[in-house]
This record gives C-alpha cells, structure tokens and sequence, in this order.
C-alpha cells in the first residue's frame, strides 16, 4: 500500500469521526451526550469525569503476514563449451530470479503505552496523544533460492541440489499517534466510541540470518525506518469513580515498514531486506484518569422513563 493510499485512509478515518458527532449530536433534544433527552428521567451515579485525562494501556498484537521482499540474483552455468573441464568467463552468466519472498510470518505480541487527552463536552469529541512500544517480534519468510553458482577457473561443478533458505529477522516497534475518539453517549457508566489516529512508527529490524543455505551463512545488518502509521478502534469505557474510567478497547494499526542495512557481518554488499504493510489487529485495556471540572455535563444521568 503507498503511502499517498494511508494518508487518505487515515484522513478520512479522522473526519468520518469528526463527522459522526455533529449529526449525532443534533439527534439529542437536549443538545448534550450527558443530559439525555427531554423524556427521559434522572437517575443516581458517579458524577461526571472531567474533560481532560492521563491513560496508561497494556494489550496484544495479533500481527498480519506483511510483505517482504528479497532480491535474488543467480549465477548459472552454461556447460562447458571448450570441454576443458574448467569454468570459463564466457559459460558464467548471471540471471536475476525474482524477489518475492513466500510463507511469511510475523510473530504476535504484546504491547503497551500512555498518553493524554483532553474532551469537548457536549459534542462527545475528544483527542489524544499516545505512546506506544510493541515488543520484539520474530519474522520469518522463504526467498527464492539463491545459488551464485561456480567461480571462473573452478572445476566444472556437478548438477546442484535443490535448497531452501528461509530467512529470520526481528522487528521492534515504537508509535506515537495523535488520536480522535467520539463518544457515542453515556448508558449508566458505560460509554462507547469509535475513533481513527495518524501519527508515526519507529521500526528496528535486528540482524537478517539465513538457515539451510551454505551459500549464506553471513548476517545482513539490520536498520530503523520511520514510518507513517494509522489506525482505527472501537471500544468502551466503563466510569469506576469520579476520576477514573475503565476502557477496553479494539485498534487495526498499520506501522509502515522496515528495511535491512546493505552490508552484512563479512563487509559483503547484499540487496536490502525490504517488509512492508506491518499491521495487526490488537485488542488493549487501559485506565484513564480525568482531571479539571466537566462544564457542559449535568451532575446526574438519564435513563427512559417506564
């Protein structure tokens, strides 16, 4: 996916939010979330959060297969065309086989994070700004089999035997996003909402190794990219006390992409390790706590009348 394709999704993400509290907010007669309409009753609960909050969140990551990518250029034999028993300049070519990489796999994990927002009141808005570190994650692929083939002046080698060579490597992720969340209106203490976020991710891939391939036995550097990230979520809070809220929440993240360094531990230049659409589908639990006074709320709740 191009990075001009998630600019788009997340900014429509954003404003399909954004859109969603005004038409929402006109359908309340009484032109608050937390007021209820005109036919309803009032009922006891906690009293009304404040606008702003501190949130602490810990969840897991179910990780997508991305696509990586791995260029592979082999060395081909053309047989011994002066029959002397040696591999000559003129019967060595090089032909470039492809750099799909297949049966990839990212490793699931956990994840975790905090941040800060602050709420509009009546019209159910709020954003944030929120850190995230996923943790250490194994990758592994199967690239197409590369074999560079014999030397000029080697012996004129016999049939190769076909090999696999999967690959390993690792992917750390750190994201800081700015989120917008909308309130969908308050049942008793429970609230729900949708929200989208754009921000960046901080991708480190460790060392690249292969297994089962003699020809590479060296390890290809990792690197750090940074990314753009976006994300979608769903969830809800459930308000424990005065200050603190319990949310439980749904998030589809993209974290961009990630890279290897060219050189590998020998000081030889290889083709870059290349992943691409890092995502995942992650479910989190997190406290916030809301601070400062809520103007725009009643001191009670509502609930239809019978």
């Amino acid at each position: 996916m191009t990075i001009t394709v998630k600019v788009g999704l997340a900014i429509a993400a954003v404003g399909l939010a954004a859109g969603m509290a005004g038409g929402a907010a006109a359908a309340d007669l009484n032109g608050g979330w937390a007021r209820g309409s005109i036919k309803d009753g009032p009922v006891a609960h906690v009293a009304p959060a404040g606008r702003c909050y501190f949130r602490g969140d810990v969840g897991y990551s179910w990780s997508r297969d991305p696509s990586v990518k791995w260029p592979v250029v082999n060395g081909v034999f053309g047989g011994d065309a002066d029959l002397d028993g040696f591999v000559g300049a003129n019967e060595l070519t090089y032909s470039y086989a492809g750099d799909s990489v297949s049966d990839t796999s990212l490793e699931n994990g956990w994840f975790g994070g905090f941040g800060a927002g602050c709420g509009s009141g009546s019209r159910g808005l709020r954003g944030e700004v929120m850190f995230n570190v996923h943790e250490d994650r194994k990758l592994q692929g199967t690239p197409l089999t590369y074999d560079p083939g014999p030397s000029v002046g080697d012996p004129v080698p016999a049939a190769p035997t076909p090999i696999d060579d999967p690959l390993h490597t690792s992917i750390k992720t750190y994201t800081l996003m700015l989120n917008l969340y909308h309130d969908l209106g308050k049942w008793g203490q429970v609230t729900p909402y949708v929200g989208a976020g754009v921000g960046i991710a901080y991708n480190i891939m460790s060392d690249v190794y292969f297994t089962d391939n003699p020809a590479l036995v060296n390890r290809i550097a990792g690197d750090r990219d940074i990314s753009l990230a976006w994300s979608l979520m769903a969830g809800l809070g459930y308000q424990v006390s005065n200050n603190a809220i319990l949310d439980i929440g749904y998030r589809y993240l993209d974290m961009g992409k990630a890279t290897s360094e060219r050189h590998d531990n020998a000081g030889f230049i290889n083709p870059r390790v290349r992943v691409e659409d890092i995502t995942a589908h992650e479910f989190k639990v997190g406290l916030r706590y809301h601070f400062g006074s809520d103007c725009c709320s009643a001191p009670v709740a509502y609930a239809p009348m019978k």
